[in-house]
């Protein structure tokens, strides 16, 4: 791990706030991340550029900016998003967390604002607020603004400790980890495993859901998020599949939302069938009915057994008829789905 260190770690006074930027590489949207965080009209923080690259020219800009508050951690060895978040995180010093990513705005009144409820209830332990949607160029588009906060259940959403965390998370209400904060101890940092992988937000957020600590809404679009040719597209990403079956999975298993378990096994049947999809179109046949057989046992599904059975078949031929039906379903112009393959 090469480090540049900017701020002494053994500093006898520790930062109210922590705040970890997970960066690879993109070099291009990193500075105005930056900026938009030493700009914070709430100034103690310490800054950790946790970088998963051990980009030089990352590395370069974080000294760059001759703020005694940054620190860079680079990576000699890539670890994953995962594991460079964990370990950004348990870097923190800070009372507070707040995890943001290398290509994300904050508001100048971002910290100030979001550690406030904090600050003046101990009881509460997330903090999280509504955000903006803008392009590569950091321009804002409103209606997708508008949109993104009605879709996701923020809209009308009062200020407050959020009563039903249950139906918020599922929801989907509590947003992407650069628009939270979160207090030191409110989760168990150990409890971010691996096979959460590129999912860890949404785990984080079942972990602060569980938590005996509250959760808090701000009303107010706090960071601007970017979409830019770059962005990771989460769910195109077959081992997006994978993490969220580990999820739904435990989540069954653990009874943690019995009131939730009907939607829990429609979730993991689809996604079951969506990373089979995925097998099935590569030649891994095994590995498709391995996930089948797994998500038959916890939700009984016959869909699952019927695709079960269908991946015995000689992987050429599953893949050669895949191939055909989702052909079939782009050139037909159909909306509905085909029961075999979503």
């Amino acid at each position: 791990m090469t480090r540049i260190q900017l701020q002494p770690e053994d500093s006898e006074t520790s930062p109210l706030v922590s705040v970890v930027v997970m960066a690879y590489q993109r070099t291009e949207f990193l500075k105005i991340t930056i900026t938009s965080i030493i700009g914070q009209t709430m100034g103690d923080f310490e800054l950790i550029v946790a970088d998963d690259s051990n980009f030089p020219e990352i590395a370069r800009i974080c000294s760059e900016f001759k703020d005694p508050r940054i620190r860079y951690i680079g990576n000699e060895k890539r670890l994953g998003m995962l594991l460079n978040a964990k370990i950004g995180m348990k870097l923190g010093r800070g009372k507070y967390i707040a995890n943001i990513h290398d290509d994300d705005v904050l508001d100048a009144r971002f910290l100030e604002t979001m550690i406030r409820p904090m600050e003046q209830d101990k009881n509460v332990g997330l903090v999280f607020c509504d955000h903006k949607i803008m392009d590569a160029d950091g321009v804002e588009d409103i209606s997708a603004s508008e949109e993104n906060t009605r879709m996701w259940g923020r809209e009308g959403l009062s200020e407050g400790l959020i009563t039903n965390r249950a139906e918020a998370f599922f929801n989907g209400v509590i947003p992407v980890p650069s628009a939270r904060v979160f207090r030191v101890g409110s989760i168990d940092l150990d409890e971010l495993y691996e096979s959460v992988g590129i999912v860890y937000d949404w785990w984080m957020s079942f972990l602060h859901c569980r938590s005996a600590f509250e959760c808090y809404y701000v009303p107010e679009r706090l960071m601007s998020y970017r979409l830019h040719s770059g962005s990771e597209t989460a769910t195109e990403n077959p081992s997006y599949g994978e993490a969220m079956v580990f999820i739904l999975s435990y989540f069954l298993i653990h009874k943690s939302f019995p009131e939730m378990e009907d939607v829990i096994k429609k979730r993991l049947i689809e996604t079951s069938f969506n990373g089979a999809k995925f097998r099935l179109l590569s030649g891994e046949n095994r590995k498709a009915r391995t996930s089948l057989i797994k998500a038959f046992r916890l939700t009984g599904s016959i869909r699952c057994i019927m695709a079960y059975l269908f991946a015995w078949l000689p992987s050429r031929l599953t893949s050669t008829v895949l191939n055909m039906l989702l052909f079939f379903r782009k050139n037909s112009g159909r909306s509905e789905k085909l029961r075999f393959l979503d």
